[in-house]
Parts: structure tokens; sequence; C-alpha cells
């Protein structure tokens, strides 16, 4: 499913956790990893557009560019006693811009990033590389936190995952990501978890409706969701688990995976813009910035 990944770098220990988690994917699927690091140059740029000076971007200092260069053959060489295939790239200019122009330009399949937990104002407003990603790429973003918990040593990384969650409502972007979760889970021999939850808060957005019309309703679709989730697994012979549940989405999937041990999460995610696109809303991006889980989201087209 994944033949070119890519982790790009700032050189940081924030990125360490992506590191391991798509050096992990990219053995399992016998693919090539490609290391990237983008000379930030938005800082300049901006500066000129305020005070219509005009300068040589290409006279960025060459200490930025050893950087890069240093950040991306760390990975490289790690691939390497890995017996994986890499490739490594340095470029100049606004890191999210680069990074999906590089995915264009190179047919990458899967990104692996960093992600730091926000609070505050900083959960609503996008403005991380990671966020510009996830919102703006055609292609599964797999997003890590910057800090593991204790609990989790890179000889778990390697051991494999066990638990995989998706949760589900049915959509177009839900079914994409259960053909990856369920890929995933078959790759890793894990067990693949299928949530459906009843969200009360759909009740406030259907006038005319009794609470209890509207919950034998989404009940009743629920079961068909996570019915067609059971029986994709069975044909493809992965061990799955089911749950129907009551509450508020994103804090009854942040509930399952405490209570189920889920060590990977993967969820479907719409294309957004405008003002849309900078505020945190959906269900994807607050678990996203919740979880400590890797979070894998995938598109729907």
């Amino acid at each position: 499913m994944y033949t070119d990944v890519l982790i790009p770098t700032d050189g940081s220990d924030n990125v360490e956790p992506a590191i391991q988690y798509g050096l992990d994917l990219t053995r399992r699927y016998d693919a090539t990893v490609h290391a990237l690091h983008v000379v930030d140059s938005s800082p300049i740029e901006r500066k000129l557009e305020l005070t219509a000076l005009e300068t040589d971007l290409e006279t960025l200092p060459d200490t930025w560019y050893d950087a890069g260069d240093a950040a991306t053959q760390q990975i490289a060489t790690r691939a390497a006693e890995n017996g994986l295939d890499a490739v490594t790239e340095v470029r100049r200019g606004i890191p999210a811009r680069e990074i999906a122009s590089y995915i264009t330009d190179t047919g990458i399949d899967l990104v692996c990033m960093g992600r730091r937990g926000h609070t505050g104002l900083d959960r609503v407003l996008l403005g991380s590389v990671t966020n510009r990603i996830v919102r703006t790429v055609d292609i599964p973003v797999l997003s890590v936190k910057s800090k593991l918990t204790e609990s989790v040593s890179e000889s778990e990384i390697r051991g494999g995952f066990e638990n995989i969650l998706v949760p589900t409502d049915g959509s177009i972007p839900a079914r994409e990501a259960v053909t990856h979760a369920l890929n995933l889970a078959r790759t890793y021999d894990a067990t693949l978890h299928a949530l459906y939850v009843v969200d009360r808060g759909a009740y406030a957005s259907r006038p005319g409706w009794t609470w209890d019309e509207l919950q034998q309703v989404l009940e009743q679709n629920g079961e068909t969701v996570v019915e067609d989730v059971q029986s994709r697994a069975v044909a493809d012979g992965v061990s799955v688990a089911a749950e129907i549940t009551h509450g508020v989405p994103h804090q009854a999937i942040g509930e399952y995976c405490d209570q189920h041990g889920i060590d990977f999460v993967v969820m479907g995610t719409h294309g957004r813009s405008g003002l849309s696109r900078r505020l945190i809303g959906s269900v994807t991006e607050r678990v996203l910035w919740n979880s400590d889980e890797p979070v894998l989201t995938v598109r729907g087209v």
C-alpha cells in the first residue's frame, strides 16, 4: 500500500517519534524512505513583503543548509542500518508549501510528521506545518505526538501495533480510512477495532425529531456501518472487534482508546477551505490534537 514514505525533519528532538514510526512502516512495507528538510525562508519573505526591500534569498547562511544535510543524513543512515533505501533532499522556502510540492514531485504516498500537544488558542487556530499538511495534501498523513509516553520505547515501536482503532460513520472518508486500517491490521497482525459513536449533539441539528426517534435511526446506521467493517475484516482474515457507543464523539473515542489499549488510530478527514481550514472543529481534528496515540488521517475522495 505504501511505497514511498516521507519524513520531513527540522533536526529537533520533536521529530524523533515520527522518525521511529516512519522507519518501521517503511520496513514493514519494503518502501523507500524520503528525508526532507526545508530551510525556512518564510520569516525573511514576510519581512520583505512588509518593507519592500530587495534581497537575494540565495544568501541564506550556509549553516542553515548544513543543518538540513545533517538532519536528513541521520535518517538515511538509520534507514541503511535497517536495509532500507533512502532519498534525502534539502529545499529552501515555506515549509508546508515545499513539503506539499515534494509530495507531488516524487509520488509520496505516506507522510510521517511530529505534532505537539496544544491548549487554549493554539488548539483553535491552525498554524503549524503538520496542521497545514493534514489539511491540504491528498495522501495519508501519520501524525505522531512529539514526546512519546515513557511506556513506549523504540523496541516496542518495532514490535508493532496490537490494537488499531478506526472510528467510522459510514461516510466516504471513513470508508477510505477503513481500507487503510484493514491493510495496517493485516500487515501488523493486529486486531482492528471498529467504533461508531451515537452523537448526542446530533439532536440539536435535527429540529422536529424526538431524541428517541433520532437515536433509533443513528443506532441502526451504526449497526450497518460496523457490520460492514466486520465483513471486510473477516474477508481479509483480520481479527476484528466492534462497538456502538453513545456520547460526544471525540471524547468517546479517547475513552475507548484508554479502555482497550489502542496503540494506533486511523480516521477519515474531509477537505476544507476558507475559514474552516483554520478552525479546529471536526471530530478527526479533536482526536488528532488530543490523542497520545499515533493518528493516521486519510482524506476522502
